[in-house]
Protein backbone atom coordinates (compact mmCIF):
# COMPACT_ATOMS: atom_id res chain seq x y z
CA UNK A 1 0.00 0.00 0.00
CA UNK A 2 1.22 3.65 -1.26
CA UNK A 3 1.08 6.22 1.89
CA UNK A 4 1.18 9.67 1.35
CA UNK A 5 1.88 11.76 4.84
CA UNK A 6 1.02 15.77 4.22
CA UNK A 7 3.79 17.59 5.73
CA UNK A 8 6.30 20.54 5.68
CA UNK A 9 8.18 18.44 8.38
CA UNK A 10 9.47 15.25 8.14
CA UNK A 11 11.73 15.21 10.87
CA UNK A 12 8.64 15.79 12.49
CA UNK A 13 8.20 13.17 15.46
CA UNK A 14 4.80 12.10 14.69
CA UNK A 15 5.66 12.73 10.90
CA UNK A 16 8.86 10.17 11.30
CA UNK A 17 7.56 7.95 13.52
CA UNK A 18 4.24 7.24 10.71
CA UNK A 19 7.08 7.17 8.27
CA UNK A 20 8.84 4.77 9.30
CA UNK A 21 6.25 2.64 11.15
CA UNK A 22 4.39 2.23 7.65
CA UNK A 23 7.77 0.59 5.68
CA UNK A 24 8.06 -1.49 8.62
CA UNK A 25 4.65 -3.23 8.19
CA UNK A 26 5.38 -3.16 4.13
CA UNK A 27 4.00 -0.11 2.79
CA UNK A 28 5.37 2.60 1.02
CA UNK A 29 5.42 6.31 2.52
CA UNK A 30 6.76 9.44 0.76
CA UNK A 31 6.41 12.96 3.03
CA UNK A 32 5.02 15.17 0.96
CA UNK A 33 5.39 19.24 1.28
CA UNK A 34 2.05 20.64 0.34
CA UNK A 35 3.78 23.67 -0.81
CA UNK A 36 4.94 21.28 -3.69
CA UNK A 37 2.00 20.63 -5.02
CA UNK A 38 -0.17 21.94 -8.38
CA UNK A 39 -3.66 21.80 -8.59
CA UNK A 40 -5.62 22.16 -11.55
CA UNK A 41 -8.76 22.08 -12.54
CA UNK A 42 -10.84 23.18 -16.30
CA UNK A 43 -8.46 23.78 -19.35
CA UNK A 44 -6.93 20.67 -20.83
CA UNK A 45 -7.25 18.32 -17.70
CA UNK A 46 -8.49 18.76 -13.73
CA UNK A 47 -5.34 17.30 -12.40
CA UNK A 48 -2.98 16.91 -9.20
CA UNK A 49 0.91 17.41 -9.50
CA UNK A 50 3.90 17.15 -7.32
CA UNK A 51 7.15 18.92 -8.13
CA UNK A 52 5.84 18.48 -11.75
CA UNK A 53 4.94 14.69 -11.91
CA UNK A 54 1.21 13.39 -11.38
CA UNK A 55 0.44 11.70 -8.45
CA UNK A 56 -2.57 10.02 -8.69
CA UNK A 57 -1.14 6.35 -6.93
CA UNK A 58 -1.77 6.69 -3.67
CA UNK A 59 -3.62 4.54 -1.47
CA UNK A 60 -4.46 6.79 1.21
CA UNK A 61 -3.46 10.42 2.21
CA UNK A 62 -2.68 11.37 5.66
CA UNK A 63 -2.30 15.28 6.27
CA UNK A 64 -0.61 16.69 8.96
CA UNK A 65 -0.53 20.05 9.46
CA UNK A 66 0.74 23.27 11.05
CA UNK A 67 -1.19 26.51 11.18
CA UNK A 68 1.10 27.38 8.63
CA UNK A 69 0.65 24.88 5.74
CA UNK A 70 -2.80 24.06 7.18
CA UNK A 71 -4.97 26.76 4.90
CA UNK A 72 -3.27 25.44 1.17
CA UNK A 73 -3.08 22.15 2.67
CA UNK A 74 -6.68 21.60 2.91
CA UNK A 75 -6.90 22.81 -0.71
CA UNK A 76 -4.40 19.42 -1.18
CA UNK A 77 -6.68 17.12 0.62
CA UNK A 78 -9.31 18.88 -1.07
CA UNK A 79 -8.21 17.51 -4.31
CA UNK A 80 -7.06 14.11 -3.41
CA UNK A 81 -10.94 13.56 -2.00
CA UNK A 82 -12.00 14.95 -5.49
CA UNK A 83 -9.71 12.76 -7.87
CA UNK A 84 -10.97 9.77 -5.61
CA UNK A 85 -8.37 9.34 -2.84
CA UNK A 86 -8.93 7.86 0.90
CA UNK A 87 -8.08 10.65 2.72
CA UNK A 88 -7.88 10.76 6.57
CA UNK A 89 -8.99 13.48 7.80
CA UNK A 90 -11.06 15.52 5.08
CA UNK A 91 -10.70 18.68 4.05
CA UNK A 92 -14.13 20.11 5.23
CA UNK A 93 -13.77 18.25 8.72
CA UNK A 94 -10.03 20.25 9.22
CA UNK A 95 -11.51 23.51 8.59
CA UNK A 96 -14.27 22.69 11.13
CA UNK A 97 -11.97 21.18 13.88
CA UNK A 98 -9.14 24.34 13.06
CA UNK A 99 -11.78 27.17 13.95
CA UNK A 100 -11.94 27.10 17.46
CA UNK A 101 -15.37 28.72 17.67
CA UNK A 102 -17.05 27.52 14.75
CA UNK A 103 -15.80 23.38 15.97
CA UNK A 104 -17.73 24.63 19.48
CA UNK A 105 -20.75 25.52 18.31
CA UNK A 106 -21.16 22.03 15.88
CA UNK A 107 -20.44 20.36 19.52
CA UNK A 108 -22.94 22.28 21.00
CA UNK A 109 -25.45 21.43 18.38
CA UNK A 110 -24.65 17.63 18.83
CA UNK A 111 -25.40 18.16 22.49
CA UNK A 112 -21.85 17.95 23.64
CA UNK A 113 -20.89 19.55 26.81
CA UNK A 114 -18.54 23.02 26.27
CA UNK A 115 -17.09 25.77 28.33
CA UNK A 116 -19.33 28.58 28.14
CA UNK A 117 -17.79 30.58 25.13
CA UNK A 118 -18.12 34.41 23.61
CA UNK A 119 -16.47 35.87 20.54
CA UNK A 120 -17.16 39.60 19.55
CA UNK A 121 -17.18 41.96 16.95
CA UNK A 122 -16.78 44.67 19.71
CA UNK A 123 -16.36 45.66 23.49
CA UNK A 124 -19.45 47.97 23.23
CA UNK A 125 -21.61 45.64 25.22
CA UNK A 126 -18.78 43.50 26.31
CA UNK A 127 -19.41 44.16 29.82
CA UNK A 128 -23.01 42.45 30.30
CA UNK A 129 -21.95 39.57 27.72
CA UNK A 130 -19.51 39.06 30.03
CA UNK A 131 -21.67 38.56 33.15
CA UNK A 132 -23.77 35.79 31.58
CA UNK A 133 -20.43 33.61 30.84
CA UNK A 134 -18.89 33.83 34.77
CA UNK A 135 -17.22 35.27 36.66
CA UNK A 136 -13.28 36.56 36.00
CA UNK A 137 -10.50 35.54 35.05
CA UNK A 138 -11.66 35.28 31.18
CA UNK A 139 -9.35 33.26 28.66
CA UNK A 140 -9.05 34.38 25.54
CA UNK A 141 -7.53 32.37 22.66
CA UNK A 142 -7.12 32.62 18.99
CA UNK A 143 -9.62 31.20 16.54
CA UNK A 144 -7.04 29.60 14.80
CA UNK A 145 -3.58 27.84 17.01
CA UNK A 146 -1.92 25.53 18.58
CA UNK A 147 0.76 24.53 21.44
CA UNK A 148 -1.25 27.69 23.68
CA UNK A 149 0.06 30.33 21.61
CA UNK A 150 -1.95 33.85 21.66
CA UNK A 151 -4.10 32.86 24.49
CA UNK A 152 -4.26 35.12 27.21
CA UNK A 153 -5.64 35.14 31.06
CA UNK A 154 -7.02 38.36 31.74
CA UNK A 155 -8.89 39.13 35.68
CA UNK A 156 -10.24 42.41 35.03
CA UNK A 157 -12.91 44.00 33.16
CA UNK A 158 -10.46 46.92 32.36
CA UNK A 159 -7.94 44.47 31.16
CA UNK A 160 -10.70 42.67 29.32
CA UNK A 161 -11.91 45.32 27.24
CA UNK A 162 -8.62 46.91 26.80
CA UNK A 163 -7.14 43.60 25.24
CA UNK A 164 -10.81 43.00 23.22
CA UNK A 165 -10.43 46.62 22.06
CA UNK A 166 -7.06 46.14 20.65
CA UNK A 167 -7.76 42.73 18.50
CA UNK A 168 -10.81 43.95 17.12
CA UNK A 169 -8.66 47.04 15.74
CA UNK A 170 -5.78 44.67 14.85
CA UNK A 171 -8.87 42.21 12.88
CA UNK A 172 -8.20 39.26 15.15
CA UNK A 173 -10.75 37.36 16.00
CA UNK A 174 -10.66 35.22 19.52
CA UNK A 175 -12.69 33.25 21.68
CA UNK A 176 -13.90 34.38 25.36
CA UNK A 177 -13.96 31.31 28.16
CA UNK A 178 -14.63 31.62 31.72
CA UNK A 179 -11.08 30.57 33.01
CA UNK A 180 -12.09 27.13 34.97
CA UNK A 181 -10.74 27.22 38.36
CA UNK A 182 -10.96 23.82 39.57
CA UNK A 183 -9.27 22.37 36.37
CA UNK A 184 -6.67 24.70 37.73
CA UNK A 185 -3.83 24.04 34.86
CA UNK A 186 -4.34 20.51 34.27
CA UNK A 187 -6.48 19.11 31.10
CA UNK A 188 -6.77 15.69 29.40
CA UNK A 189 -5.73 14.51 26.27
CA UNK A 190 -8.07 11.36 24.98
CA UNK A 191 -6.63 10.33 21.36
CA UNK A 192 -9.24 8.88 18.90
CA UNK A 193 -8.59 6.64 15.88
CA UNK A 194 -11.05 5.20 13.90
CA UNK A 195 -13.59 5.84 16.39
CA UNK A 196 -11.70 4.25 19.55
CA UNK A 197 -10.02 6.16 22.01
CA UNK A 198 -6.48 4.51 22.12
CA UNK A 199 -4.80 6.33 24.72
CA UNK A 200 -5.28 8.94 26.76
CA UNK A 201 -2.84 10.81 29.66
CA UNK A 202 -3.35 14.26 32.15
CA UNK A 203 -1.85 16.47 31.49
CA UNK A 204 -0.30 19.59 34.06
CA UNK A 205 1.03 22.97 33.68
CA UNK A 206 4.26 23.83 35.58
CA UNK A 207 3.89 26.36 38.41
CA UNK A 208 2.71 29.63 37.25
CA UNK A 209 1.46 28.29 34.00
CA UNK A 210 -2.28 28.34 33.32
CA UNK A 211 -1.74 26.31 29.86
CA UNK A 212 -1.73 22.40 30.26
CA UNK A 213 0.28 22.23 26.95
CA UNK A 214 3.49 20.23 26.40
CA UNK A 215 4.91 22.70 24.45
CA UNK A 216 4.74 25.32 27.41
CA UNK A 217 6.53 22.96 29.84
CA UNK A 218 3.61 20.89 30.51
CA UNK A 219 4.14 17.37 32.01
CA UNK A 220 1.96 14.35 31.21
CA UNK A 221 0.87 10.70 33.15
CA UNK A 222 -0.75 8.14 32.47
CA UNK A 223 -4.16 8.11 33.77
CA UNK A 224 -7.27 5.89 34.08
CA UNK A 225 -10.42 7.28 32.52
CA UNK A 226 -14.14 6.42 33.23
CA UNK A 227 -15.66 5.52 30.16
CA UNK A 228 -18.04 8.57 30.04
CA UNK A 229 -14.59 10.30 28.92
CA UNK A 230 -13.67 8.03 26.25
CA UNK A 231 -17.19 8.03 24.93
CA UNK A 232 -17.34 12.05 24.80
CA UNK A 233 -14.19 11.71 22.99
CA UNK A 234 -15.73 9.54 20.33
CA UNK A 235 -18.72 11.31 19.53
CA UNK A 236 -16.67 14.97 19.76
CA UNK A 237 -14.94 13.48 17.56
CA UNK A 238 -17.39 11.73 15.48
CA UNK A 239 -18.97 15.47 15.60
CA UNK A 240 -16.90 17.00 13.70
CA UNK A 241 -16.70 14.16 10.82
CA UNK A 242 -12.93 13.24 11.77
CA UNK A 243 -11.41 9.89 11.70
CA UNK A 244 -8.40 11.03 13.64
CA UNK A 245 -8.41 13.12 16.41
CA UNK A 246 -6.60 14.68 19.97
CA UNK A 247 -9.56 15.39 22.54
CA UNK A 248 -8.49 17.76 25.23
CA UNK A 249 -10.74 17.75 27.58
CA UNK A 250 -11.21 19.80 31.25
CA UNK A 251 -12.55 18.33 34.38
CA UNK A 252 -15.46 20.54 36.04
CA UNK A 253 -16.95 20.47 39.07
CA UNK A 254 -19.90 19.74 36.15
CA UNK A 255 -18.63 17.07 34.57
CA UNK A 256 -16.08 16.93 31.27
CA UNK A 257 -16.12 19.07 29.00
CA UNK A 258 -14.99 19.72 25.44
CA UNK A 259 -12.26 22.11 25.37
CA UNK A 260 -10.75 21.55 21.46
CA UNK A 261 -10.27 18.58 18.87
CA UNK A 262 -6.89 18.85 17.19
CA UNK A 263 -7.56 17.20 13.59
CA UNK A 264 -3.75 16.91 13.59
CA UNK A 265 -2.43 15.80 17.17
CA UNK A 266 0.69 15.26 17.82
CA UNK A 267 1.45 11.65 19.76
CA UNK A 268 5.03 11.79 21.28
CA UNK A 269 4.37 12.64 24.49
CA UNK A 270 1.70 10.26 24.70
CA UNK A 271 3.52 7.13 23.20
CA UNK A 272 6.08 7.85 25.95
CA UNK A 273 3.78 8.34 29.03
CA UNK A 274 1.71 5.26 27.90
CA UNK A 275 4.23 2.50 26.29
CA UNK A 276 1.34 2.23 23.19
CA UNK A 277 2.81 2.12 19.98
CA UNK A 278 0.72 4.58 18.80
CA UNK A 279 1.97 4.83 14.91
CA UNK A 280 1.19 1.21 14.85
CA UNK A 281 -2.29 1.89 15.54
CA UNK A 282 -2.34 4.67 13.25
CA UNK A 283 -1.09 3.07 10.13
CA UNK A 284 -3.14 -0.23 10.09
CA UNK A 285 -6.51 2.15 10.58
CA UNK A 286 -5.38 3.84 7.87
CA UNK A 287 -4.67 0.37 5.47
CA UNK A 288 -7.98 -0.75 7.10
CA UNK A 289 -9.51 2.40 6.04
CA UNK A 290 -8.02 2.66 2.20
CA UNK A 291 -9.51 -0.76 1.55
CA UNK A 292 -12.99 -0.14 2.66
CA UNK A 293 -12.81 3.22 0.62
Amino acid sequence: MKIGILSRGPQNHATLRLSETAVHAGHTAEVLDPFGFYLQVGGTSDRITYHGKPVNDFDVIMPRFSRTTAQYGEEVVAHFEWIGTPVINRAKAIAKARHKFRSLRILAQHGLPIPPSLTVGSSEFLENAAAEMGDYPFILKPFYGTHGRGIMLLDTPTSLTSAVDALCDLHHDYVIQPFITEAGGVDIRILVVGGEAIAAMKRSAPPGEFRANIHKGASGETVTLPEAYDRLAIEATAALELEIAGVDLLETNSGPVILEVNPSPGFEELESVTGINIASLIIQFAAKFAQNH
